[in-house]
């Protein structure tokens, strides 16, 4: 929490996310559209829209009630046994700070470990179920927005997990060593490529 309150939120959260938020009464009317701006589940809505009204529609406070309600989900988590509760807080962690937009859907996933049915429903409400159909093809544009598919892989590899620790357990702990690998080998590509990008626009120094 202290982090959210002191670090610059992700770009998309005010306007995108608020902005969706705000406006979803007129997209479920069909008086606009949906466009960039969350276009994601009514379950999804369903979830987000009252913490997004009691933190007054500003980004950060959404963030923050967003972290608090977290907590009881960590410790839900440790049923999975310390690799999914590690796996939990890790993934968990990152979506939070960088796309906290998926945070709710999380939440479904991991109760996904008791009711099984609920894994069901969360790629449902991550996707635009209950929305008019065309916001179908901004969820398709939004896939590959900017890094977008990394959190739409965090999402799946949290699902993946959730569903190997309720009905394959013995292999759980090799596919949580797996994925760990591949996404520290992902992420730190995207991090020096991005460090590399940066040193490129930066006006180099010269002596004369």
């Amino acid at each position: 929490m202290g982090w959210i309150a002191n670090r610059e939120l992700p770009h998309d959260v005010e306007q995108a996310i608020m902005g969706g938020l705000k406006r979803i009464g007129p997209v479920l009317r069909r008086e606009t559209r949906v466009g960039g701006n969350a276009p994601y589940g009514i379950i999804w809505y369903g979830i987000n829209l009252p913490v997004a009204r009691l933190a007054g529609y500003d980004g950060r406070k959404w963030m923050l009630l967003l972290a608090l309600v977290d907590s009881p989900f960590i410790w839900l988590s440790q049923a999975m046994g310390l690799p999914g509760f590690v796996a939990y807080i890790l993934i968990g962690t990152f979506q939070l700070f960088r796309a906290p937009w998926n945070v709710s859907i999380d939440w479904i996933i991991i109760l996904g470990f008791f009711y099984w049915w609920l894994l069901l429903i969360a790629p449902i409400a991550k996707l635009p179920v209950g929305l008019p159909l065309g916001t179908f093809g901004d969820t398709k544009r939004g896939l590959f927005y900017q890094h977008n598919y990394v959190y739409y892989g965090l999402l799946v590899t949290l699902w993946l997990i959730v569903f190997v620790a309720a009905f394959i357990p013995d292999v759980m702990e090799t596919l949580i060593v797996l994925f760990g690998v591949l996404w520290l080998v992902l992420l730190g590509y995207l991090h020096f490529r991005r460090r590399k990008a940066d040193a490129k626009r930066s006006p180099s120094s010269t002596s004369s």
